[in-house]
């Protein structure tokens, strides 16, 4: 096929046209590779692609560069004889990335992993030896050999741990052992959740080893496990660190903080307390209504609606604070929804928020904890139904 502009310099021919035609021109290491993989061999592709390269070196130097290029990672596919690897030692060191590619191979590293961290290869060649790993084991690494990792654990990433089985209690102490250096909170986390997930267990010198590191794994132990942390993980705890923690495990570890921060006060107690208000009981939460803080939207959000319902509006006044405006941020979403809809609504009207959803005025609350009297939220009968339904509830009171 010939070009409109083969015959005249390439910055005379500005069309479009002419430019997608180049185009086309750089898309041929594409079907260079199809030549060679056609014909088994590469030795036709390669003079044809030099050819290429010659011809086109008096049009633009940029595209001299990229054909060179493209040859040179053509040329780059076949391991040189005499170099394929069949033992892992410091000769690798001397080899060139390309050839770390081709001449490789990823069972050699799982099977020799103790040597792959015995010799001081830099980081570009690890990552290649992670890269053939992951090619060779694209479900995960298996047991066999994340347990004789060491310090290669930290070539990987908590999306590699979450494809493993990990069910040998060793194995996750070998890999907390390595993970001391670094930033490998993530890993950890991952690690501790795919050894739980099989029904694993920790033991007291796990757990130890585990205080560690910053506590983005409370959320994957058991209640019983969490009643054996220690107590100085819970300094470095963030409210983002508990977020996917149940009421279970909030209860233990409110417990836990409100024991480890007993000795403080003020607004020093509740700058540690705060992530774990999530456990907190109401008779909690009133006596912090006592030591004038001020509670933000985002914590008031987290606490238990048990808790919360029984606090009247003076007391979820004291609580907010300057933050009682967030009332009305939020008056939409759980709880503070579920909190509105309990209160009169002449009492939600003091406040000046324009908070709606409260108790008509003359209407009665009926909060019964009978299973016929309850369907769900407070029930309001207005001033004529009091009476005719008073003897039905206490009959049913009598009954339960």
């Amino acid at each position: 096929m010939a070009l409109p502009c083969a015959r005249s310099p390439l910055g005379s021919c500005g069309t479009p046209t002419c430019d997608r035609l180049l185009l086309l021109l750089l898309s041929l290491r594409w079907v260079l590779h199809s030549r060679a993989q056609a014909a088994d061999t590469e030795q036709d592709a390669v003079p044809w692609l030099q050819r290429t390269s010659q011809d086109l070196s008096w049009q633009r130097p940029e595209l001299t560069v990229i054909f060179r290029r493209a040859l040179r990672d053509t040329e780059k596919k076949a391991c040189p004889p005499g170099k394929e690897a069949h033992v892992v030692d410091e000769n690798l060191i001397l080899y060139k990335e390309w050839e770390l590619e081709a001449c490789v191979d990823g069972a050699l590293l799982a099977k020799q992993m103790d040597r792959v961290n015995a010799v001081p290869f830099t980081y570009q060649q690890l990552d290649i030896f992670k890269r053939k790993l992951d090619e060779f084991y694209p479900q995960g690494y298996p047991e066999s050999l994340t347990r004789h990792l060491s310090y290669f654990f930290h070539e990987v990433t908590p999306e590699d741990i979450h494809k493993w089985n990990v069910t040998s209690l060793e194995t996750v102490k070998s890999l907390l052992k390595v993970s001391k250096r670094g930033k490998m909170d993530a890993q950890v986390a991952a690690l501790i959740a795919r050894y739980l997930v099989v029904g694993g267990q920790l033991d007291n010198a796990t757990l130890d080893m585990l205080a560690s590191f910053r506590p983005t794994y409370l959320c994957f132990l058991s209640p019983e496990q969490l009643g054996s942390v220690q107590q100085d993980v819970l300094w470095a705890v963030r409210p983002q660190d508990l977020d996917t923690c149940g009421p279970l495990q909030m209860d233990v570890l409110y417990s836990k903080a409100h024991i480890a921060f007993q000795n403080m006060s003020g607004s020093e107690y509740f700058a540690r307390i705060k992530p774990f208000l999530g456990g907190a009981s109401t008779e909690d939460l009133r006596a912090l209504t006592r030591q004038n803080i001020s509670m933000d939207g985002a914590t008031f959000k987290k606490l238990r609606k048990e808790a919360l319902l029984p606090m009247t509006i003076a007391e979820v006044q004291k609580l907010l604070g300057p933050n009682l405006a967030d009332l009305k941020v939020e008056e939409g979403n759980s709880p503070f929804r579920d909190w509105i809809l309990r209160q009169r609504q002449d009492d939600l009207d003091s406040l000046g928020l324009g908070l709606h959803g409260g108790i008509p005025n003359g209407y009665l609350v009926l909060d019964l904890n009978v299973r016929e009297a309850l369907s769900g939220g407070p029930h309001l009968l207005g001033p004529g139904h009091a009476l005719t339904v008073i003897p039905a509830l206490l009959l049913a009171l009598i009954l339960n």
